[in-house]
């Protein structure tokens, strides 16, 4: 996997992913993209959608600050705690592609499927990369 893609094109293409994925949900929270393309379209109320947007966007941020911490581009004293957490991000996004194929709203199903599967692998890929401390 690793002559696959290289490390430094997998964290920038997975932080830019990342990216769209916060402004995603914050557009979502903001009511500008229709709440029924988020959480397998059963968010049943606008209380739940906020609470559910917020809890995606910790977690996104808490991914993209230890991608960034993996890269060593940031809060380097930490970086080996971040070896090992950073192994929690292709679980979880393979989970995520598994809810997203089994969504309701067919966008989510067909689109963000094939996306959480690809950032699944950048990922993992990500994970793999033995970093000297």
């Amino acid at each position: 996997m690793k002559k696959w893609i290289s490390f430094k094109l997998s964290v920038q293409i997975f932080l830019g992913f990342i990216f769209l994925a916060i402004l995603f949900h914050l557009l979502v929270m903001a009511g500008i993209i229709a709440p029924d393309v988020v959480w397998g379209g059963r968010v049943q109320n606008q209380d739940e959608l906020i609470k559910m947007e917020s809890i995606s966007f910790i977690i996104l941020v808490f991914m993209a600050l230890i991608i960034a911490i993996k890269a060593r581009w940031i809060f380097f004293k930490i970086a080996k705690v971040a070896d090992y957490v950073v192994w929690l991000i292709p679980l979880l996004f393979f989970l995520n592609t598994l809810g997203n194929s089994q969504a309701l709203n067919p966008m989510e199903r067909f689109i963000f499927t094939p996306i959480t599967l690809v950032l699944t692998l950048i990922s993992l890929r990500i994970a793999l990369e033995k970093i000297p401390h």
